[in-house]
């Protein structure tokens, strides 16, 4: 079972930045698939954004959780996957930014 989850996450981090959730998406609705279970992940995906909310202002992992009931949420619908998919690309080429910048200090 853990393997699974593993050969997913490998995918997931391979696919290109700004496509992640998207194919992710794509990949889950070729499986088929019920109403049911589409209802179940989304209650588990609100309940764990609603919960990783409260561990923002308590002790544990907040953005954490928030973050993997945003997931499922783009697992199940494609406009929630390109608004990750945006958020993702915006933050990596922030990050990139960010370590070129670190670099050229630290080479000065």
């Amino acid at each position: 079972m853990f393997e699974s989850f593993r050969a997913q996450f490998r995918q997931f981090v391979a696919d290109r930045s700004g496509t992640r959730f998207q194919q992710r998406y794509r990949r889950r609705t070729e499986r088929p698939g019920g109403i049911v279970r589409k209802s179940l992940i989304f209650a588990l995906a609100t309940l764990l954004v609603l919960i990783g909310l409260l561990l923002l202002v308590l002790p544990g992992p907040g953005l954490l959780v928030i973050v993997i009931g945003a997931g499922l949420f783009a697992e199940e619908s494609l406009l929630i996957a390109r608004l990750l998919d945006r958020i993702d690309l915006l933050l990596t080429r922030r990050v990139r930014r960010w370590r070129a910048a670190r670099a050229a200090r630290a080479s000065r």
